[in-house]
């Protein structure tokens, strides 16, 4: 068979494998979007409350109260949007890496209606008063059995794909995919168990939710994320990755220590002393993988810097990479003692989760996202300079976000440790940086209506047809 015959043959196999996804990849982006523009509209909503409880204060909106919006906002991000964009990627890169077609992909639609369902009825009920007090397990307690139930659908057609793949190769991206499906079920079948289910002391469910929270990130979250960074740099440069041993390093690494870290937070508090050293000192050997993997994207990428300029898919997985980082380091020099008092019981917290679901997470996926709808849908985004303000807008955004909230946390950490000053001080303290935070959520939410118009003509197939990608400087192209 002559090379040109093979070519031929391996895009007609993509195209096929592209068309076997197109409706449930499109169902979790179009869905994932939406719930992102309702979580950065509440994020908007809960900012401003944060410091002027009267906003928004007619008696028929009561429910967005900064005690519901906060915990409804938090849900819509994580649950509805990055656990469905996380999905949709999944399959796409299963489908493709595997060389599998996706057979009756009904399945996956009814699963992403019940996920959409549960969503739906954990926010309106926040909102309506049946919520908890556990960050990122608010939903009413009747919610979770849904979700599972919901996801072990996907998973199960993921490890199906996975057991028909073509190739006895596995590359990375799939270990970390596979990863995710298993580590979900145990993280979030575990946490709502001692939580909802058979609940103990008020410590235990503290210290279960911290532990959730962490492990969330770390074993679910960050795996998705970095599946979709290790599959699309090397696509669009065109080389391999630099060394597997150092993906076999940040891969394992991530697995064997991530679910140890969380407890760190609580340092001080009333649980044994070795819980959160041990919560500590795994959050800092992480930092051993968390190098493997930045090493390894800067080697791969080393000498095509260039393309961060031209290729939105690659701008957005850089930048996130970036902010994973940046992440795990903050994360590791908060698990000292002599940091971490400043960052327990303030608005540093909220920098944390946001710099991993937003800055990493978030960014990153927005990367696959403008490089796989296309293939899908067969037509091209219609502008590069909505790709350039959506990316701007998001940037500018986390990062104002992640500073006001890291440098505010502080500030007004160190106003509650003044124990003969009233506690007025610190409320005043973190004002202005409240103020600041509401601009960041503003730009971010100008971003996300600018990527859900976008998103929503491209699913229309209104897109440009018989051109270029539409990508920020000179035309480059990766099948």
């Amino acid at each position: 068979m002559t090379d040109d015959k093979k070519a031929d043959e391996d895009i007609l196999r993509r195209a096929a494998i592209d068309r076997s996804t197109r409706l449930p990849v499109l169902f979790f982006f179009t869905s994932a979007a939406v719930w992102l523009t309702v979580a950065v509209i509440l994020g908007f909503i809960q900012s401003v409350k944060f410091y002027y409880p009267g906003f928004l204060d007619a008696p028929w909106l009561f429910f967005l109260n900064y005690g519901r919006s906060n915990p409804a906002f938090m849900g819509a991000l994580v649950y509805g949007w990055a656990i469905q964009a996380g999905i949709g990627v999944a399959i796409w890169l299963m489908a493709r890496l595997c060389r599998a077609e996706v057979k009756n992909p009904m399945t996956l639609l009814v699963a992403g209606h019940f996920w959409n369902l549960g969503v739906l009825i954990g926010v309106v009920g926040i909102f309506a008063g049946y919520g908890t007090s556990m960050e990122w397990l608010a939903f009413p307690k009747a919610v979770w059995p849904i979700l599972l139930g919901a996801y072990s659908l996907v998973v199960i057609w993921l490890i199906t794909m996975f057991m028909r793949r073509e190739s006895g190769e596995v590359y990375i991206s799939v270990w970390y995919i596979l990863g995710a499906c298993f580590w979900f079920p145990w993280v979030y079948i575990t946490a709502n168990v001692f939580i909802h289910v058979l609940p103990g002391a008020a410590v235990a469910k503290a210290a279960t939710n911290a532990w959730f929270l962490s492990s969330m990130i770390f074993l679910v979250l960050v795996p998705l994320g970095l599946a979709s960074a290790y599959y699309f740099i090397p696509k669009i440069l065109g080389r391999p990755v630099h060394s597997s041993q150092l993906s076999l390093i940040g891969f394992w690494g991530l697995a064997i220590l991530g679910g140890w870290t969380g407890i760190q937070k609580l340092m001080g508090g009333p649980l044994p002393a070795w819980m959160p050293a041990v919560s500590g000192v795994a959050l800092i050997l992480i930092l051993v993988p968390v190098l493997a993997i930045a090493i390894n994207h800067h080697m791969t990428l080393r000498g095509n810097h260039k393309l961060v300029e031209t290729s939105p898919t690659m701008r957005f997985t850089a930048v996130g990479a970036l902010m994973f980082t940046v992440f795990c380091v903050l994360s590791a020099l908060c698990a000292f003692f002599s940091l971490g008092k400043f960052t327990q019981i303030s608005q540093t917290t909220t920098a944390f989760q946001l710099l991993a679901v937003y800055g990493f997470f978030t960014l990153t996926i927005f990367g696959a996202i403008y490089f796989i709808v296309p293939r899908l849908v067969g037509c091209e985004w219609i502008s590069g300079s909505r790709i350039q303000m959506h990316f701007w807008f998001s940037t500018y955004g986390i990062v104002s976000l992640v500073g006001l909230h890291f440098i505010g946390g502080m500030w007004q950490a160190a106003a509650y440790a003044q124990f003969d000053a009233p506690l007025e001080n610190a409320v005043s303290a973190g004002r202005p940086y409240a103020i600041g935070v509401s601009v960041a959520w503003a730009s971010i939410a100008i971003s996300n209506l600018i990527f859900l118009y976008h998103l929503g003509l491209m699913v229309l197939r209104l897109g440009r047809r018989g051109e270029g990608p539409a990508l920020l400087g000179h035309q480059h192209h990766a099948a």
